[in-house]
């Protein structure tokens, strides 16, 4: 069966129509939303609002519909029943309806009968998805339609809600062979960016296979260590790869899992768990692990038949390395060449030997300047080269000498470090407690009542007035000193001890 469709994926172009009065942020455009954030948040109606709820999709192409796939929970809230319509010669039609969902139950999956019955059992096993069948009149409907409805019929006491929906099909036979062809193509660069399905499918060709597998020899007894064998296929690994429930696969067969994922219009996941993968739970490729395999092959060559000078072909090493690369690259320094292990070697060394040599130079700058002696200036040739050196120089030998004007200070100063504490307190500006009067040396007071217990600072005329006072100016907005003010610019004063 060829590999389904999500045509309400953003880069398609669906679009969405929803009358009901949403929550701010909450719109039906979330759906289809390109912003993940957006899409995580879903779609939710205003509180007041009561099922039915109607959500219209429509399609720039038609398409055979085969699975619709919805997310009814958000949170605590949870729409319990549903209606799937599709557009008949301009009349609505319905094809399935559920109601009464299970609070276990996390996800609702339409789909034709036969479909399902083909499936495997491990895809059957899923117990959070509840599985409901098209009508058997639906297949003349649904095979080529442009337009879906889904109803919210009821809800467990909420406002209704749907957090996600993906509908997956094919495109329709009534269409041109080239629109047909341009669905795929879009189709294939969205789930596939790398092109590793194209290279699993069509080997040949090829100067080295996607996965050579190095054989024993016939005669040999060598055993392989178990950590270098596949979790799922038990082979030797080519590029170890740790799940996020941490087991650890070839990714190879990652791969080959999402491929058929894909068939059954799902979203590739862990083998293991069946958890779809997100920005923080992903598969993460174990670099240490590779190079132990690799330096395994190359301790014990003599037994096997043949061993390549790197796992892997070439293509599946220039997109590790990208993305090791990126990983491995931070704003602010020099980008490396994206797609070799040789360019992040070279620029790592090129950086140990800057770091080396400014760090000696700074040593040696510092410690001319600590004895009172100019370090020797470079060539005229080299001056140029060496000037940031010189400039962490000048700084270092300036706080060696600060450093040294501290530490005669404190010899000469008070003896005990509350003392030395005082003195740095008062020279220091205290920005939230004025001082005395100007001029008077009395202490601040209420600008009203003269009271020492003021609280309060109005930043108009700078008067400090407590609360008393100021709940009788404000019904005036006017200081004592004839200057209006408002509310916002009164601010809490804290005094210090």
């Amino acid at each position: 069966m060829s590999s389904l469709i999500n045509f309400l994926n953003p880069k398609l172009k669906p679009s969405v129509e929803c009358e009901a009065v949403c929550e701010d942020g909450y719109t039906a455009d979330n759906l289809i939303a390109n912003d993940g954030e957006q899409l995580e948040r879903g779609f939710m109606c205003f509180a007041v609002c009561k099922p039915p709820v109607e959500i219209v999709f429509d399609l720039p192409k038609a398409i055979d519909m085969k699975v619709i796939k919805l997310w009814h929970t958000s949170g605590a809230f949870r729409s319990t029943a549903f209606e799937v319509h599709s557009k008949y010669d301009g009349i609505w039609e319905r094809v399935a309806n559920v109601r009464d969902l299970a609070k276990g139950v996390d996800s609702v999956t339409f789909c034709y009968q036969s479909d399902y019955n083909s499936r495997s059992s491990a895809a059957a096993a899923q117990q959070q998805s509840e599985k409901v069948f098209f009508f058997k009149t639906a297949h003349k409907l649904l095979a080529n339609t442009n337009s879906v409805k889904i109803v919210i019929r009821a809800t467990e006491r909420c406002p209704p809600v749907l957090r996600k929906i993906q509908i997956w099909g094919l495109p329709a036979r009534s269409l041109d062979k080239g629109d047909r062809e341009l669905m795929k193509t879009i189709w294939s660069e969205i789930s596939d960016p790398f092109g590793q399905r194209d290279q699993a499918q069509h080997p040949a060709g090829q100067r080295s296979p996607s996965r050579h597998i190095p054989e024993l020899r016939e005669q040999s007894t060598l055993s392989l260590p178990e950590e270098f064998l596949d979790s799922i296929t038990w082979e030797l690994m080519i590029f170890p790869t740790v799940l996020p429930s941490g087991k650890v696969v070839d990714q190879s067969t990652i791969d080959k899992h999402a491929v058929e994922e894909g068939k059954w219009g799902r979203q590739p996941s862990d083998p293991f768990t069946g958890l779809e993968y997100t920005s923080q739970r992903k598969a993460v490729m174990n670099l240490a692990l590779k190079a132990r395999i690799e330096k395994f092959l190359m301790e014990n060559s003599e037994h096997f038949k043949t061993v390549p000078r790197s796992l892997g072909s070439s293509r599946m090493r220039r997109r590790h390395a990208s993305q090791f690369a990126s990983s491995m690259c931070q704003p602010g320094q020099g980008s490396f060449a994206a797609g070799t292990y040789s360019s992040l070697s070279n620029a790592y060394k090129h950086q140990q030997r800057k770091t080396k040599s400014t760090v000696t130079f700074t040593a040696t700058s510092s410690s001319a300047a600590f004895l009172g002696q100019s370090p020797a200036s470079p060539p005229a040739a080299k001056r140029a080269r060496h000037s940031h050196h010189s400039a962490c120089a000048t700084v270092t030998a300036s706080s060696v000498h600060q450093s040294l004007a501290a530490a005669s200070t404190s010899t000469t100063g008070p003896s005990s470090i509350d003392q030395a504490l005082q003195q740095a307190l008062q020279k220091i500006t205290r920005f939230t407690q004025v001082g005395s009067v100007a001029g008077s040396g009395t202490p601040p007071r209420c600008i009203n009542c003269r009271s020492s217990q003021f609280g309060y600072e109005i930043r108009t005329c700078q008067h400090l007035v407590c609360r008393e006072c100021l709940v009788l100016l404000s019904s005036t907005q006017q200081c004592v000193c004839k200057v209006s003010f408002r509310g916002a610019d009164v601010e809490r004063y804290h005094k210090l001890p």
